[in-house]
């Protein structure tokens, strides 16, 4: 057995993955509707109940008219990133296990955080409030992390370095902005008190900005990651597939 030259290795045939690309573009078009729902609840107040946006958590949307707006878009939100998950995942970009796991988490939280509304603003501690609360929390951390796995991932690939780099970056960006509510929450399941945060409201939608940004980037990656291409042969380019392909007798 010997290994082919490089002749032989390069350029490999060109490769696609229609799937891929498919649900990619789901991915894109379910966070571009989720991103207009939001807007809309901002702008109208009869659905939006005219929340201050400086203040008002933007969960206390589940309290308004338009309730239903923000649990189409979080749900949007969810599926759309599984979408962008198994994409990512059939073109090699969610390798290993880290990525892919936090992805999964972001995924799970946000679905949760759709179907367990939050407790009115004075009212009673319920059980329903404490898993929406739960929830918010992990989904404010689970984003990033994955965000920065992938990023330190592929930092150093050929064609994925940018995405790489761009992800890194909104990943850091949304850590001041979600730290805001990860102490407070903390704080809240170890000692069973709250603790005051300025301008929640800001804050918040500042940092679901940020990953809806993170989101679309990713949709974006898993959309170039599909297209047809042809490898060079970098190590970073040759699946272990290919690399049993290129043993020859």
């Amino acid at each position: 057995m010997s290994l082919a030259s490089p002749a032989s290795v390069l350029p490999s045939p060109v490769r696609t993955d229609p799937l891929a690309r498919m649900l990619a573009w789901a991915g894109h078009g379910a966070f571009t509707v989720a991103a207009t729902l939001l807007v809309v609840l901002h702008l109208d107040p009869d659905w939006g109940g005219g929340k201050d946006p400086v203040t008002a958590m933007l969960s206390e949307y589940a309290l308004t008219p338009g309730h239903w707006a923000w649990a189409l878009a979080l749900t949007l939100t969810s599926a759309g990133s599984v979408a962008v998950l198994v994409s990512l995942r059939r073109t090699g970009v969610l390798a290993g296990a880290a990525a892919p796991a936090w992805l999964a988490v972001w995924c799970v939280a946000i679905a949760l955080v759709a179907v367990f509304s939050k407790d009115p603003q004075g009212g009673a501690v319920s059980l329903t409030g404490k898993l929406h609360l739960y929830a918010t929390g992990v989904s404010c951390a689970a984003l990033p992390v994955a965000g920065l796995v992938l990023a330190r991932t592929h930092r150093a690939h050929p064609s994925w370095h940018r995405f790489a780099r761009w992800s890194r970056w909104l990943a850091l960006t949304s850590v001041p902005f979600f730290l805001p509510f990860i102490v407070p929450f903390a704080v809240h399941v170890l000692l069973s008190r709250g603790f005051p945060t300025p301008a929640t409201g800001l804050v918040e939608r500042i940092m679901a900005g940020l990953e809806l940004a993170l989101l679309a980037l990713l949709g974006g990656w898993a959309h170039h990651a599909s297209r047809p291409t042809v490898h060079t042969g970098h190590p970073a380019e040759i699946s272990q597939a290919d690399q049993r392909e290129q043993v020859v007798p």
